[in-house]
C-alpha cells in the first residue's frame, strides 16, 4: 500500500496463523559513530556517553512510533483490511478468502487480547494508510518480536 520498507529479509520470519509475520527483533547499543562494527574491547570497554538503545528492526528500516486507543486501532484495522482485500482481490483472488478467516481470528484470538502490551509502529513515511508494525515482549523476553500482516507487503529481492 505504501512504498515503505518495513522489513528484510536480514530477520529470520516465522509465519503465524497463515497471515502474520512474526519477528525476533533485538534491542542494540548505537553511538553516533557506529560503523555497524561491534565493540571488541577485550574488557569489553566503556560505553560511549552518546550511546543510546535501539530496536534493531526499528532503526535499519526508520519505523516510527505511533500510539493508539482500541477503538483508533480497530478503526485503522478494519480499513487497512479492506485495502489488503482489495489488493488481493486484484492480484491473487483465490487468496481473499483465507486471508479474511485467518486475519479475522487472528486479530480476536491473538491481537486483541494483547492489545494493551503493543508498541505500534509505522513506516518512514507516516503514512496512516500503511502497514502499522505492532512489536510486544512475550513473557520473560529481553528483546522484542513483532507482528506483520504479511499480505500488505511487497516481497522485493535486491
Amino acid at each position: 500500500i505504501t512504498e515503505d520498507e518495513v522489513l528484510s529479509d536480514a530477520f529470520p520470519k516465522l509465519v503465524i496463523d497463515d497471515v502474520i509475520w512474526e519477528v525476533q527483533t533485538k534491542n542494540v547499543v548505537k553511538t553516533d559513530d557506529d560503523s555497524g562494527i561491534p565493540n571488541n574491547d577485550e574488557d569489553g570497554g566503556d560505553i560511549p556517553s552518546d550511546a543510546v538503545t535501539v530496536n534493531n528492526v526499528v532503526d535499519a528500516h526508520g519505523l516510527v512510533e505511533t500510539k493508539f486507543t482500541k477503538k483508533d486501532y480497530l478503526t485503522y484495522l478494519k480499513g487497512y483490511l479492506k485495502l489488503v482485500e482489495a489488493h488481493l482481490t486484484k492480484s491473487n483472488p483465490t487468496r481473499v478468502a483465507p486471508f479474511r478467516t485467518a486475519a479475522q481470528t487472528f486479530v480476536t484470538k491473538k491481537l486483541l487480547p494483547k492489545f494493551d502490551e503493543f508498541q505500534f509502529f509505522t513506516g518512514a513515511s507516516m503514512d496512516p494508510t500503511g502497514l502499522v508494525v505492532l512489536m510486544w515482549y512475550p513473557e520473560g523476553a529481553v528483546d522484542p518480536k513483532i507482528w506483520v500482516f504479511f499480505d500488505g507487503l511487497k516481497e522485493q529481492k535486491v
